[in-house]
């Protein structure tokens, strides 16, 4: 039965619900959350999202609510999604995490390049290592199981039963220290590598003192870095894909959900 205008004009308060929850998402969510995405485009995926589940989850709205109480349980509704989509973006940092790390170690943080993706300086190595991170977190079908995610949520978590604790902080602390995780280990043989390097070039001035040491270990440092990222970078696929899936994991055990299935088989 189509609706009528007053029925649309009723639920507008339960449809502004739902849209702050989704919209959360899509504020802070990777690639979604991108300036490169126009804001248009933004509004129109949240705005759709919304739509589409509305009639399933309009039960759950109490018959009395009002604009005013919608707009003040908005807050915890976006809280939730933005926590979610917060937290695989941090968790995506890993690779400006071993960039930087690289980079700093190989002298390549002297020539910083602008990030498309979150619009700001970063080092060149990182900006490879977040571009790879991006591609395997669409590969491994990250975008859908985040959204899959939060709408799991509304299961758990009727709409305007979301009670305020440290749970969003406790998931952010720990996807922050997971991201520092996967970049140390991404980072590792490029850091032994060079730390080896550096040992050796030592020696060498050692016994060649009248050799500039500087300019000579500049490069030779580049050289080794770039070519133990070149060929390292395929063995940790399975670094990248398992960080992908354990943040999806703990956002959806930070909200009592099941582990995605992905996670369990992969």
């Amino acid at each position: 039965m189509p609706w009528s205008l007053f029925d649309i004009l009723l639920a507008l308060p339960a449809f502004a619900l739902v849209l702050f929850r989704l919209g959360g998402l899509v504020l802070t969510a990777p690639v979604l959350a991108s300036p490169v995405i126009p804001v248009r485009i933004r509004a129109a995926v949240a705005f759709t999202l919304a739509a589409m589940v509305f009639p399933i989850l309009r039960v759950q709205v109490p018959a009395n609510l009002t604009l005013s109480s919608a707009v003040v349980g908005g807050i915890g509704e976006m809280m939730i999604g933005a926590a979610i989509g917060l937290s695989l973006s941090i968790m995506l940092l890993a690779g400006e995490v071993a960039g930087s790390m690289i980079g700093q170690q190989a002298g390549l943080s002297l020539g910083e390049v602008i990030d498309p993706l979150h619009n700001e300086q970063a080092s060149v190595v990182g900006q490879v290592y977040t571009v790879v991170l991006t591609i395997v977190f669409l590969l491994a079908g990250g975008h859908r199981a985040a959204i899959a995610a939060v709408l799991d949520t509304f299961k758990a978590i009727p709409l305007l039963s979301y009670r305020f604790d440290d749970s969003i902080v406790v998931l952010l602390v720990e996807t922050l220290t997971a991201a520092f995780v996967v970049g140390i280990r991404v980072a590792g043989p490029a850091m032994i590598a060079l730390f080896l390097t550096a040992i050796a070039l030592a020696v060498v001035s050692r016994a060649m003192p009248a050799l500039n040491i500087l300019s000579v270990g500049f490069t030779v440092k580049v050289m080794v870095a770039v070519a133990v990222v070149w060929l390292t970078l395929g063995l940790c696929q399975d670094i990248l894909v398992d960080a992908v899936w354990n943040g999806l994991d703990m956002v959806r055990t930070a909200f009592g959900l099941e582990p995605s299935a992905a996670g369990l088989i992969r």
